[in-house]
């Protein structure tokens, strides 16, 4: 059973793509008895351990607390969408962990697990309670291996998702955001390496459980009892199917502003009358080798140049050129 394991190896990473859902099932996950759930991205693998390793302790540090989406935790500005910690003791989480990671005593722990156990501390949380901790960025897709090494135990949910839906909603983001820097090819690059990662999951090469977001909004109560029996907890349907954010009602974070008064499956569909035929074309032409693996049959017949050349909504020219040129250059390197 997981809660035979050191507090440390209790751990669960949620990976996927931005838009998959991955935010949707740590809402769903948050109230859960049995489990801590660290309610914002620490981009822990993908930027701590990596950027920020050459410079110290102090600066990982600095990055979680000051600079990671979860800096709200700790008082800083919320980044994107609407999020109230208004309630949560920040200064006591940020002084707890900071005095834990800069205690010689805990020199070689790792600073990802001084901040879970700083975080169960700030909430009065007994770790003997918690049977296991869940931490979520999308971008771990690109670190199971690193997550393994250093978590050998830890269990590994892999968020999917129709890519034509997530284009639809990263074009809708851009449009609320206007950031100028809306690259369509890094949707279709990313949802293929998370395609490539449900495919070893579901070949057994990586232990984990693949949640299709569609079954989830569509099926909820028997998706979520499949994810508490692979977390080895109890699944309460009161409890994992009423989405929160440390405790409080979260109505969503839609790439449209849609607010939700409980789990829709609207956006599975949105996409067909939102996206243009070149835009699903764009799509297809990268994603459909690997679509129907995961139930995501194609709507257009072939391949077309125009779907390749003509520009997205929101696409800037300098994202234009860039995304062409990266998906010819994959493409040549895949070939070779």
């Amino acid at each position: 059973m997981t809660s035979t394991l050191p507090f440390e190896q209790r751990a669960c990473f949620i990976a996927g793509q931005a838009k998959s859902g991955t935010t949707l099932l740590v809402a769903l996950l948050d109230n859960h008895p049995e489990l801590l759930v660290l309610p914002e991205e620490t981009a822990y693998f993908p930027t701590v351990l990596t950027k920020y390793a050459p410079r110290g302790r102090r600066a990982q540090f600095d990055y979680l607390t000051k600079q990671s989406l979860s800096n709200v935790l700790f008082g800083g500005p919320c980044k994107w969408g609407k999020r109230n910690y208004s309630t949560f003791p920040r200064e006591k989480f940020l002084k707890t962990f900071e005095d834990a990671a800069f205690d010689p005593v805990n020199a070689q722990e790792d600073l990802l697990i001084l901040m879970v156990k700083a975080y169960a501390a700030t909430l009065g949380r007994s770790l003997d309670t918690i049977a296991c901790w869940v931490e979520k960025t999308p971008a771990n897709r690109n670190y199971i291996g690193a997550i393994l090494a250093r978590f050998p135990h830890a269990k590994i949910l892999v968020t999917m998702r129709d890519p034509r839906a997530i284009l639809a909603a990263q074009i809708a983001l851009e449009k609320t955001r206007q950031t100028g820097r809306f690259s369509t090819y890094y949707v279709i690059a990313h949802w293929r390496v998370a395609a490539r990662l449900a495919r070893r999951v579901r070949d057994g090469e990586v232990l984990g459980l693949v949640v299709p977001y569609e079954k989830l909004v569509c099926e909820p109560a028997s998706t979520m009892q499949e994810v508490c029996a692979y977390l080895e907890v109890q699944f309460d349907p009161d409890t994992v199917l009423t989405p929160t954010k440390m405790g409080q009602f979260w109505s969503g974070n839609s790439a449209a502003r849609i607010n939700f008064s409980q789990i829709s499956s609207e956006p599975t569909t949105r996409w067909r009358r939102e996206l243009s035929e070149d835009e699903i074309g764009w799509v297809e032409w990268h994603c459909r080798d690997l679509m129907p693996e995961f139930g995501y049959e194609p709507k257009l017949t072939r391949r077309e140049l125009r779907y390749f050349m003509r520009p997205i909504r929101g696409e800037r020219p300098r994202e234009y050129v860039k995304s062409r040129i990266y998906s010819l250059r994959d493409s040549m390197t895949n070939s070779e």
